[in-house]
């Protein structure tokens, strides 16, 4: 985005505050106008899309950007698992001390803690949970999502009001990008999945599916990227931002939970261990911001809840697309961070805006 047209950004801005004014009507928060200016420097520099909802939880004040588009979650889709889960906890339908079985048919790429599990392991679902909400371990949200059904975290995430696509496993998630190249890898196995999932590079990965399939293809790189966004049209585990940002404010004010199920979504999403180059990273250490992270080809997530020094909490649900490198995502992600805390953080900011 050129200077000029950031220019006339800003001013069409301050144009509909001034406007709202002399209507009568309610004024654009201070913060939001900052951040719009904010947001709108970054992404000239960002090589790919945006997508951004953030919520003053006690105001109602909100920033959006981009922020009705369905968007691929990845592992943020977690999340509604997450909520599934308490909810039939809360409904006896399940409890804490359940185990399931760790089988040959259970791995997954994106194994973290439970890449040291053996067949015959048996695993709490509150262990379960904790691997999968703090180190995002996949074999552990499937186990979950096949233990809850797939359709209940669906309609968990429906009656909160989220609209989703189709809602998948992951492992489902795999074998339908991998089908858009050959309709067989619908019957890759999880150890093909998770060997696939070990190449880092697309074109490392594209040969190394070619030798999978019979008969041999020579699937190139390029391929494989059109594999992805062909999957990603078809929103499957997408959300909006703004229906991502509702969310977590009910997570906030625990709606829907019981209280010990409450604490424990907040305790989990404190702990987690993944995107500390990413929001977090924007953040003065002694934030206390709670979230859950996703990252797939050409796409990340970071999305939570931040207490404010003014002891107010502000929601942030953010998701990029179409970049190359993870790292220019989460260097835009940190900036976000950074200007969210400051402006929320800022004086004006700290009462809400009514019509005079």
């Amino acid at each position: 985005m050129t200077r000029t047209v950031r220019g006339f950004a800003l001013l069409l801005a301050v144009l509909a505050t001034s406007s709202a004014e002399a209507l009568g009507t309610p004024a654009a928060p201070n913060w939001t106008v900052e951040l719009n200016s904010l947001v709108q420097e970054a992404i000239q520099g960002f090589d790919g899309e945006l997508s951004l909802y953030v919520l003053d939880v006690a105001s109602g004040e909100e920033y959006a950007y981009d922020a009705e588009r369905p968007t691929y979650l990845s592992s943020a889709i977690k999340l509604g698992v997450m909520l599934e889960v308490m909810h039939q906890v809360d409904q006896q339908q399940l409890s804490w001390e359940e185990t399931l079985e760790f089988t040959p048919s259970t791995v997954r790429d994106g194994m973290h803690r439970l890449h040291r599990a053996r067949p015959g392991d048996v695993l709490a679902i509150s262990t379960l949970l904790e691997d999968m909400m703090v180190d995002s371990d996949n074999a552990a949200a499937d186990l979950l999502i096949q233990r809850v059904g797939v359709d209940n975290v669906k309609a968990q995430l429906a009656s909160r009001g989220v609209r989703t696509g189709p809602v998948s496993s992951l492992l489902d998630e795999r074998r339908r990008i991998y089908a858009k190249l050959d309709p067989k890898a619908q019957n890759l196995s999880p150890a093909q999945v998770r060997a696939l999932g070990k190449h880092d590079s697309l074109e490392s990965r594209a040969q190394f599916l070619s030798k999978v399939m019979t008969p041999a293809t020579a699937w190139t790189g390029k391929q494989l990227d059109q594999a992805f966004q062909a999957f990603y049209a078809e929103n499957v585990n997408s959300a909006s931002m703004r229906d991502m940002g509702h969310l977590l404010q009910q997570v906030v004010r625990c709606e829907g939970l019981s209280a010990s199920s409450c604490t424990r979504a907040h305790a989990l999403m404190r702990a987690c261990q993944t995107g500390s180059a990413r929001i977090s990273a924007g953040l003065p250490e002694t934030a206390a911001w709670a979230h859950k992270t996703g990252t797939q080809h050409r796409r990340a997530c970071d999305m939570g809840f931040v207490s404010l020094p003014s002891g107010r909490t502000a929601v942030i649900a953010a998701c990029t697309r179409n970049f190359w490198h993870v790292a220019d995502a989460e260097r835009l992600f940190a900036f976000l961070g950074a200007s969210i805390w400051r402006t929320l953080s800022a004086p004006a900011a700290q009462v809400s805006r009514s019509a005079e």
